[in-house]
């Protein structure tokens, strides 16, 4: 009984390291195939863009803490009633 329970044990553990390996193996096999377009990638990324990169609307301060305190105003009477 206790040597089934051992070569059990020495059976998933080897399944386990050579599916490991095997994909360790992938890995770097995609990291090879994928070499010539992460090089062109980080090219691309290095040149100065053509067009200007388009800016976020950006909402004044004002207008933020008006509504802020409109609502908050708002709230108190809706508290004091």
């Amino acid at each position: 009984m206790f040597s089934t329970g051992l070569k059990l044990m020495v059976v998933g553990m080897l399944t386990v390291f050579l599916f490991l390996l095997l994909m360790i193996a992938f890995i770097k096999l995609i990291e090879i195939l994928n070499r010539s377009h992460t090089r062109q990638e980080a090219e691309r990324q290095q040149r100065p863009s053509k067009k200007p990169t388009p800016q976020e609307p950006q909402a004044p301060t004002v207008v933020l803490a008006a509504a802020i305190a409109a609502y908050e105003a708002e709230r108190q009477q809706l508290i004091n009633t």
